[in-house]
C-alpha cells in the first residue's frame, strides 16, 4: 500500500511538472515582477492538492498573465551551497531557489555569471523569489545581456 502511494505521489508530482514545462515563459524584468499579483483561478489536476500559480502583471496599458518566467541577469550572490543564488538584470534583484537540482550542469554557478533562469513566481514583492525550472550559463553569448531589454520589451508589445 506504501509502495503504490509513492509510486501515485511521484506521477502526481511528474504530472504537474509536465504542466509547467509545457507553459511558455515570459521574459519579464526583475522590477516588473515587484508589482505582480496573484489571480486566483489557478492551473491544477483536480486529482492533486498541488496547484500552478498564476500571476498577473499591469505594464503601459496591458495585462501580462503568466505562471513560468524567463529572466535574465548577472549572478551577485550564492548561498546555501549553491541552490539558491540572488542575480540582478539592472532593474533590481531577484532570489532563485533550487539551482543545485539540475544534474546536466556542467559547471557549478558563481558570482559574475550573466545565467537565464526559466522559473516559477513563488511571491512578489521588493526581492522576487523563483523556484528555478532551468539555469543557463550565457556568459558564451556575448550578446544577450546587451539585447535582454529590448527583447523583453519586443513581448511586452506584442502581448494581445
Amino acid at each position: 500500500m506504501l509502495q503504490s502511494k509513492l509510486v501515485y505521489n511521484d506521477i502526481c508530482r511528474n504530472d504537474i511538472m509536465t504542466k509547467i514545462l509545457d507553459l511558455p515563459s515570459k521574459k519579464i524584468l526583475i522590477q516588473d515582477l515587484r508589482g505582480c499579483s496573484r489571480v486566483k483561478n489557478e492551473i491544477g489536476n483536480k486529482d492533486t492538492n498541488k496547484k500552478i500559480k498564476e500571476w498577473s502583471l499591469s505594464i503601459i496599458g496591458k495585462t501580462l498573465n503568466f505562471s513560468v518566467v524567463w529572466l535574465q541577469g548577472i549572478v551577485t550572490q550564492v548561498e546555501d551551497g549553491e541552490d539558491c543564488v540572488i542575480i540582478n538584470d539592472d532593474t533590481g534583484e531577484a532570489t532563485i531557489l533550487g539551482c543545485s537540482k539540475f544534474p546536466y550542469m556542467s559547471s557549478k554557478l558563481k558570482t559574475g555569471q550573466y545565467v537565464l533562469i526559466i522559473g516559477q513566481l513563488i511571491s512578489s514583492g521588493n526581492c522576487p523569489v523563483l523556484r528555478a525550472i532551468k539555469v543557463q550559463n550565457l556568459n558564451q553569448m556575448v550578446d544577450s545581456q546587451s539585447t535582454w531589454k529590448l527583447e523583453v520589451m519586443d513581448q511586452i508589445m506584442n502581448v494581445d
